[in-house]
Formats: C-alpha cells, sequence, structure tokens
C-alpha cells in the first residue's frame, strides 16, 4: 500500500493590477505588502499583475456598501 500525501494548501495571493512593475512596488510600500511576483498581462492599460503574499483585498469604497443602518 502505498501512502500518499496530501498538498499543501497553496499560499493565499494578494493580486492587483498596474500600469507597470514600478507602481507594483509602491503598491507594496503603500500598504506594507511583500511583493511575490510580477506577471505580464495583454491588457493596453493594466500591463502587468502584481502578486503580493496573503489574503486577497478590495479596494472597494464601502460607502457604497450594504445600508442596513436602520
Amino acid at each position: 500500500m502505498t501512502n500518499l500525501v496530501e498538498p499543501e494548501p497553496s499560499e493565499p495571493e494578494n493580486i492587483h493590477s498596474a500600469t507597470d512593475p514600478e507602481k507594483c512596488r509602491d503598491m507594496g510600500r503603500k500598504y506594507r505588502w511583500r511583493l511575490k511576483r510580477i506577471e505580464q498581462t495583454s491588457d493596453r492599460i493594466l500591463k502587468v499583475n502584481c502578486v503580493f503574499y496573503g489574503e486577497q483585498t478590495s479596494f472597494e469604497d464601502s460607502r457604497f456598501g450594504d445600508t442596513d443602518d436602520e
């Protein structure tokens, strides 16, 4: 009988697009995220994906979220 080893769960990644690699570095400094890698995209404007370590985040504006204040 062969013992099958479960693969380690993949590390979560936080991905955001940017116009160039330097913007990835700027974003990392600003939000104190550790940059894992930069991936090229086929988009003409957002030319790279900045991949950071950690859970996915959002820049969504919470002011326009649920209005259950009643």
